[in-house]
């Protein structure tokens, strides 16, 4: 006879086995809770039924030898198809984290108590509530993932207590700060200069910018179509979609138009001297095997080490920012400038501008401002306001 998501037998007089359903196991087995009851048919029906609801809300020991460690594995192998290489990699560190405090706790054994005792450990070492709030959004999709599955009831994260994630704004850049790279630059590496004009400029991210290729400007417009990543093996160079898997055109005024022509003639240039030239279809920001560069554009220049050599710059020019600053600074302006959320959100890259918002809100008090200053001359005029 069967109840909910059990079965139970009669073994002897007043003897009854129950056996509930939980799922599966991390090699992908059924798992059963089973359990000898002792007392009439009605009372051993009742306990197959109260059996079957501890199992559904996890508070059922079911009999899962999988650990967290395991579980962590076989999530990032799952997610994996759907991710960039990046996040992949940083799955895996922060997975290496946990697995240090909680990795071989039995999935079934895990509590809400364990995991607030882990996030304290983690702010004890110097960590910062964001980084351990990003660690318990791990933690979270990999064992609500495990519900899925059916190896647990209920994720002990949703009883756990993070700590709060504190977004703060990145440091905002001024023009004078972007001229004085620039400059410095020029001096050290042309490809690296071209680099930080192109973010500023455009507001794209480092790896779309190391995905530009000639033949994707034309007629004044920049279209970011691809963008060069590390593969999970850093050494690995992988080239393929944008971040939201969505081309975008980015509008060049004249200035920036004729920016791009004069790279384009210093690289043939620079090809010519080496017996080379320039591919139609090249790298805008070349790259080349090792520390060397093939102004040809037949390989892209290198994620990381564009945010290395910009990381040297800036600290020999005492500017205190990331190259991923430049987009901010990019999106700063505009907003400031009174350029609408939705235009700026386009040209960003962002999926929806309700991000762009978020991420920049700090930028609004400009335009609040300005306003203020429209509005008050409409109502109260000047000449009134000073009497």
């Amino acid at each position: 006879m069967s109840a909910a998501r059990g079965t139970m037998r009669q073994r002897s007089p007043g003897s009854w086995q129950l056996r509930v359903y939980a799922g599966l196991d991390s090699a992908g087995k059924p798992v059963q809770v089973a359990k000898t009851f002792r007392g009439t048919k009605r009372e051993a029906q009742v306990e197959l039924a109260r059996l079957a609801v501890q199992v559904e809300s996890g508070q059922g020991a079911v009999a899962s030898n999988a650990t967290v460690a395991e579980l962590l594995d076989r999530w990032v192998e799952h997610v994996s198809p759907t991710r960039q290489p990046g996040t992949i990699r940083g799955y895996q560190t922060h997975a290496k984290r946990i697995k240090e405090q909680v990795g071989k706790v039995k999935l079934m054994k895990l509590t809400a108590q364990q995991l607030d005792r882990a996030y304290r450990v983690w702010l004890d070492e110097g960590l910062s509530p964001t980084t351990v709030h990003h660690l318990h959004a791990i933690l979270a999709a990999a064992l609500h993932q495990a519900e899925r599955w059916g190896l647990i009831g209920r994720s002990p994260t949703d009883l756990a207590t993070p700590p709060r994630s504190r977004w703060q704004p990145s440091v905002s850049a001024t023009p004078a700060d972007v001229q004085a790279l620039v400059a410095a630059a020029e001096e050290v590496s042309p490809v690296l200069a071209t680099a930080i004009v192109l973010a500023a400029l455009t507001g794209a991210r480092r790896g779309e910018l190391c995905g530009l290729r000639w033949s994707d400007i034309e007629d004044g417009v920049l279209h970011v179509r691809r963008a060069v990543k590390h593969g999970v093996d850093k050494r690995e160079l992988v080239v393929g979609p944008t971040k939201t898997h969505q081309e975008r055109a980015v509008s060049l005024d004249t200035s920036a138009q004729r920016f791009l022509a004069a790279w384009r003639v210093r690289v043939q240039a620079w090809a010519a001297g080496i017996g080379t030239e320039v591919l139609p279809d090249g790298y805008v920001l070349p790259g080349g095997p090792g520390w060397l560069t093939d102004p040809s554009g037949a390989e892209p220049m290198k994620p990381d080490t564009l945010s290395s050599a910009f990381e040297r710059l800036a600290h020999k020019t005492s500017v205190r920012l990331r190259f991923h600053d430049l987009r901010h600074f990019n999106a700063s302006q505009l907003i400031g400038a009174g350029v609408d959320v939705r235009t700026v959100a386009g040209r960003l890259g962002h999926a929806d501008a309700s991000t762009t918002l978020r991420v920049y809100a700090h930028t609004l008090a400009e335009r609040n401002r300005k306003a203020a200053e429209i509005i008050g001359r409409l109502v109260v005029p000047l000449d009134d306001a000073t009497n």
